[in-house]
């Protein structure tokens, strides 16, 4: 198992919800995945990885300098994606999560959605797939973008 390396590669938008333009906190990579950088950066992201925070959208822009303005689609926005390598088939309709790999999405435990327990910390959501993907190298598909809290299996 490894990771997928970040390249720029058009989102292609199929539609576009809400867009809003932040400050670059690292060089962003069109099509990446993005999150909030650090505490006391408003209005500030970054590449996007399992252990930055809560991804917020998918860069339409890249940004190479850092405080730079990158262009990101936000909420019920309809985009396409890179899946890092990790060989896990994703049909539609699953959730995903930040990557490991920065800027890239992973499938989260489809087990959630239907777990009766109290919620406790886990991964956050950026959204669901429309597409299955393979879970092969450059494995891209569409996902709708919807930010959500954090969830996990209650144990």
């Amino acid at each position: 198992m490894g990771n997928n390396t970040s390249v720029a590669f058009d989102p292609d938008p199929l539609h576009l919800g809400l867009v809003k333009t932040f400050k670059a906190a690292s060089a962003i990579l069109r099509g990446s995945v993005v999150a909030f950088a650090a505490a006391g950066d408003s209005r500030t992201v970054a590449p996007a990885t399992s252990s930055l925070g809560m991804p917020i959208g998918v860069a339409l822009t890249s940004q190479a300098t850092v405080g730079g303005e990158v262009t990101v689609a936000m909420g019920g926005s309809v985009v396409k994606v890179l899946q890092q390598l990790d060989n896990t088939v994703m049909d539609a309709g699953h959730y995903v999560t930040a990557g490991a790999t920065a800027g890239t999405v992973a499938a989260l435990d489809p087990a959630v959605k239907t777990h009766a327990g109290k919620a406790t910390e886990g991964a956050e959501v950026i959204g669901i797939t429309l597409d299955d993907f393979a879970g092969t190298a450059m494995a891209y598909g569409y996902i709708l973008i919807n930010p959500s809290p954090r969830w996990a299996l209650n144990a």
